[in-house]
């Protein structure tokens, strides 16, 4: 048998946070890739950093945002529940 529960404030709270972490990353990851595109950097280390940018770090970074934003959409909607059962 599952227990539901949360606290309806605390919960607002957290979906704020999981949002706003999310813009944080999305801000990273775009900034990131920018700056990359449009910097004059030649040399191995720099296809290594790009190759590994593109195959490992962005997806990474994007997988975060995304997860982020689900639990943000999954604790909203938790907490609607909640309120709706007069929790």
């Amino acid at each position: 048998m599952s227990i539901i529960g949360g606290d309806y404030e605390q919960l607002t709270v957290l979906k704020s946070t999981f949002d706003r972490q999310a813009a944080l990353v999305q801000e990273v990851t775009s900034t990131l890739r920018t700056q990359l595109a449009e910097t004059y950097w030649r040399g191995p280390q720099a296809e290594r950093f790009r190759s590994a940018w593109t195959s490992e770090y962005e997806p990474v970074l994007r997988r975060l945002e995304q997860a982020l934003s689900e639990a943000g959409h999954e604790v909203a909607a938790a907490r609607d529940r909640l309120f709706q059962a007069g929790f």
